[in-house]
């Protein structure tokens, strides 16, 4: 009787401690307040003892925690030995969406110790909880800024000119009023939407636009100087703006950025980053044609290098002509890259991605676009938003020099638009033509293409025709970068995005996502309409949506963080010179996809090379270095370093490669032959 007593007393008891240690689940039917978040994390953490730690950067202005869970096999360890993934979410506070994923991978992580038994991760599911805050507290605007208070009109007070809920529908929309300098007229086709008066149609406009509100400091302006701040998600160095009233004084100016920069600046086994937000580098790699301070199609070659390779400095050169000059000079099998000559010529800072590292953005995003098809999340929606400068993915790639992915997991759907002629170009198109089949369509229709895309008014066909022949351009990346142009407005004038907005409202949500025009009897502006979209309507799916979402897309992380680079030690050799003195010739293989490291990560030096040495009882070094560098290996390929040496009796020498970011690997090697 005893003994059955203990053993139901004993099996309760563990009943118990399983319920107690079992993981922490998260319900995706809703979305999360920044409370709630930290609450999540609180419980991974207690229900997984061993292989997390939670980190808190910092305290936002409005109190509200800014915290990262570290989850992997080292998470009592100061110095880590294996690599790291980092990931960032919501950095805007604008994209509920991405906070949910970054507690959805949390929980798969942790449901998987396969996933983290050989490099450690750190996530920050909400890098912006003032502005993530905005969402659940009425009224709803949509602000990207944090509680700092901060003057944007530079008058002698803060903050005291915000919006205001007039109408009291606990939303924050927009105001228009008949004025006889109103630019604004209403769209002929759809009264609901807005657009600017074209004159030259002989289009006059009616209205003045405003957002809702009163102009609570009387100096003529509305909602011009609002509560907050900064918005954390355009405060990180790379192209950060100065004198914007939202990007910071300065980048890192806050304490949520600052603390996040030092803490991956500390730990530099961060290998891979993903940012959880607005752009989706898995979709469309990161955008160039940016204007640098090098114009990579005249280089300038300084008077020293020019006598090496023999050419007149006084003129100038694109980076494909210097290849062609410099690869005669190069040692056969050493491969030189344009990241390599960029740092060689001391060419300036970097604003557009290295076509080396273009290759892989542009490869696994054909990859991504079968792991959508796959998953029945590959039909046609809005184009994702360009990263924006000062942008956290930004920074990761040029700064920290590692490969960084973003994904925004949802657009509004693409309205289906009547078929057009089967001659008509399209970036689908265009990317499967090959450069010499876009030149043959001639200047006409390649301008008319140009306009129906979007493309800026200076991009004319003349100059696209004569970046392709010269090699600075090819139609697939001029597919990638026209996808990230805003698409035109429609004949009537109708904004693609606001069209879908609308179609979207009407059909998914009975016309909750845009408020009819209404009359209100304004304190200033006498009788105004108020109306529009709905804050966060066109980022922010409807939560019966989430669960689908993210269990199709989250998963992807995993599919690139299995392709980080890794090292290992692929064949030695030992040729006996006699006398006790041996030739060691050691092959160290990326077993990777991704290269070791990127290109920028070449081109800013950043990252560490990967590190061979050789240890042996009494071996002396006779030609060779105690530690041989190898600078870079792309994936699927080796680099070699040889050592003389003398043996001192020792039987056998043990090789190894040391990274930070890539793994170590090392091998026990017989000085009697090789293997």
């Amino acid at each position: 009787m005893k003994r059955t007593r203990f053993m139901v007393v004993s099996g309760v008891w563990l009943l118990c401690a399983a319920v107690l240690a079992a993981p922490a689940a998260v319900d995706f039917d809703r979305y999360h307040s920044p409370a709630e978040v930290d609450k999540a994390l609180e419980d991974f953490a207690r229900a997984h003892p061993q292989v997390t730690r939670l980190h808190r950067l910092a305290e936002s202005p409005g109190k509200r925690a800014v915290t990262l869970i570290e989850i992997g096999p080292e998470t009592g360890r100061a110095e880590k030995t294996r690599p790291a993934v980092m990931v960032t979410a919501n950095m805007d506070g604008t994209v509920p969406i991405a906070t949910e994923a970054a507690l959805y991978l949390i929980q798969e992580i942790l449901a998987k110790p396969e996933m983290y038994q050989d490099k450690t991760w750190y996530v920050l599911p909400s890098g912006n909880p003032d502005a993530a805050a905005g969402y659940f507290a009425p009224p709803l605007t949509l602000d990207a800024r944090n509680t700092r208070p901060y003057n944007d009109d530079m008058d002698d007070q803060m903050d005291e000119d915000g919006v205001d809920d007039l109408d009291g529908n606990g939303l924050i929309s927009m105001m228009r009023v008949k004025h006889p300098e109103g630019v604004w007229m209403a769209i002929e086709a759809e009264p609901r939407l807005m657009k600017k008066a074209d004159n030259s149609k002989g289009e006059k406009g009616v209205y003045k636009l405003y957002t809702e509100g009163i102009d609570n400091d009387g100096d003529g302006k509305y909602n011009e100087d609002g509560p907050g701040g900064v918005n954390i998600g355009a405060n990180f160095p790379h192209l950060f703006k100065f004198h914007t009233t939202t990007g910071g004084p300065w980048s890192g100016s806050e304490e949520e950025s600052f603390h996040l920069i030092k803490f991956i600046t500390e730990h530099r086994e961060i290998g891979l980053s993903f940012c959880f937000g607005a752009s989706n580098f898995c979709l469309t790699p990161p955008r160039g044609g940016r204007q640098g301070s090098a114009d990579m199609t005249k280089i300038k070659v300084p008077e020293s290098i020019g006598e090496m390779l023999g050419i007149d400095t006084s003129q100038t050169f694109t980076m494909q002509e210097i290849m062609e000059l410099v690869q005669p000079l190069v040692p056969p099998g050493m491969e030189v890259t344009e990241a390599m000559l960029a740092s060689f010529l001391g060419l300036g800072a970097t604003v557009n991605p290295m076509p080396e590292d273009l290759k892989f953005y542009t490869e696994l995003s054909e990859k991504y676009k079968e792991f959508l098809k796959e998953n029945k999340l590959d039909a046609k929606r809005q184009d994702t938003a360009p990263a924006k400068d000062g942008s956290f993915e930004l920074w990761a790639y040029y700064h920290l020099g590692i490969p960084s992915f973003s994904l925004d997991f949802w657009t509004l759907p693409e309205v289906k638009e009547e078929k057009k002629d089967e001659q008509d170009i399209t970036p689908d198109k265009l990317e499967e033509m090959t450069n010499e089949e876009f030149i043959a369509l001639g200047e006409e229709k390649i301008d008319a293409f140009l306009k129906s895309s979007g493309a800026p008014g200076g991009f004319k066909a003349a100059q696209v025709i004569e970046a392709l022949k010269g090699g600075m351009m090819d139609t697939k990346r001029m597919a990638a970068m026209l996808r990230q142009m805003p698409k035109p407005p429609s004949k009537e004038g109708i904004d693609p995005k606001e069209k879908a907005l609308l179609t979207f409202s009407d059909a998914e949500l009975e016309g909750k996502g845009f408020i009819p025009w209404k009359s209100f009897q304004h304190p200033t502006l006498g009788e105004v309409e108020i109306g529009g979209a709905v804050p966060f309507t066109d980022s922010t799916p409807p939560p019966g949506m989430l669960e689908t979402l993210l269990k199709g897309q989250v998963p992807w992380v995993f599919e690139i963080a299995g392709k980080m680079a890794r090292v290992q030690i692929a064949k030695t050799e030992v040729e006996s010179l006699g006398s006790g003195v041996y030739r060691i010739d050691v092959w160290v293989e990326n077993t990777g996809y991704l290269p070791y490291p990127t290109a920028m990560g070449q081109r800013n030096s950043r990252i560490v090379p990967v590190i061979v040495t050789l240890e042996g009882q009494g071996v002396s070094i006779v030609q060779g270095k105690p530690r041989m560098l190898i600078k870079a290996i792309d994936g699927y390929k080796s680099g070699k370093v040889s050592w003389i040496i003398r043996s001192g009796g020792a039987k056998s020498i043990t090789v190894k490669a040391f990274t930070r970011i890539a793994w170590d690997d090392s091998k026990t090697v017989s000085l009697g032959g090789s293997r």
